[in-house]
């Protein structure tokens, strides 16, 4: 993977921007509509459910009142995201934890739902590997990601400016279904689309960015403060991209997957890494 992101900053970023966040999250609201949408398509009476990635709970709200007699959990990596979430709603449990090492049993989840955590993390065998394990036999994983065509517009305008890296970089649809494979996980399936929201100024995009966490992390990235001069600059380069209805757009190439935890995944694909067949 071409990012740089350590988990520590990740944590960091989001932290910080618990209460400006849902003021913020367009698309990412967005994006959870449509994957809660998406259990619609399955038929579920899940007893256990883990939110990874959970941020402000919205998710994890919306679990419980979509399943009211399962348990749901929100999980997230930022701290600060936990205690907001936390003082908002009673009625789920919250947890701050590494999606790489959660803390449940082996076996005890009927359904993990993810929206837009994935593409922060970089250990994609690991990850869905950790999701198998907690998965009960035939129980489903739900998520959304975001594909390395998001926010190609701001990009392409920051590489006419300088050879910094100013947006971050994510994973192709493909190897997170080739991560789902090797993680043993039972018909993997991904697919993408573009969503596009409209603003008056890239600055006001950037601006978003930072408020919801999701400004650039990467380790690559040009530190220090960008002058009005370099931003005035990168608003002209914008400019190329503007839709007829006078608005710049933010592309997002969002990403959705799912797979099942098989009845018995046998010792030695763990071993050895062997093939298996479905």
């Amino acid at each position: 993977m071409v990012n740089h992101i350590e988990a520590k900053d990740v944590a960091n970023s989001f932290s910080k921007a618990a209460r400006s966040y849902d003021e913020a999250a367009f698309f990412q609201r967005i994006a959870a509509d449509r994957l809660l949408e998406r259990l619609d398509y399955f038929k579920l009476e899940p007893k256990k459910i883990l939110d990874i990635g959970s941020g402000t709970g919205y998710c994890s709200r919306e679990l419980k009142k979509r399943f009211p007699t399962a348990n749901v959990t929100g999980v997230d990596i930022a701290k600060g995201m936990i205690d907001y979430s936390s003082q908002q709603s009673k009625t789920e449990d919250y947890i701050c934890a590494d999606a790489l090492s959660l803390p449940f049993e082996s076996n005890s989840a009927d359904l993990i739902f993810s929206n837009l955590t994935i593409q922060w993390i970089e250990q994609l065998d690991a990850l869905f590997k950790e999701f198998h394990r907690v998965l009960n036999p035939n129980g489903l994983l739900l998520f959304t990601s975001l594909g390395p065509d998001t926010l190609y517009e701001l990009k392409q305008s920051w590489q006419a400016i300088d050879d910094y890296k100013h947006v971050n970089d994510f994973m192709d649809m493909h190897h997170l279904g080739d991560a789902m494979l090797n993680a043993a996980m039972l018909d993997p399936v991904v697919d993408n689309e573009p969503v596009v929201i409209g603003y008056n100024q890239a600055l006001e995009l950037m601006r978003d960015l930072k408020n919801i966490g999701a400004h650039n992390i990467d380790k690559q990235r040009k530190s220090g403060l960008t002058s009005p001069r370099i931003i005035k600059k990168l608003e002209l380069e914008y400019q190329k991209f503007k839709m007829e209805n006078g608005e710049l757009p933010a592309t997002y190439e969002l990403i959705y997957g799912h797979a099942f935890a098989r009845e018995e995944v046998p010792l030695e694909y763990h071993e050895y890494g062997l093939e298996l067949s479905s």
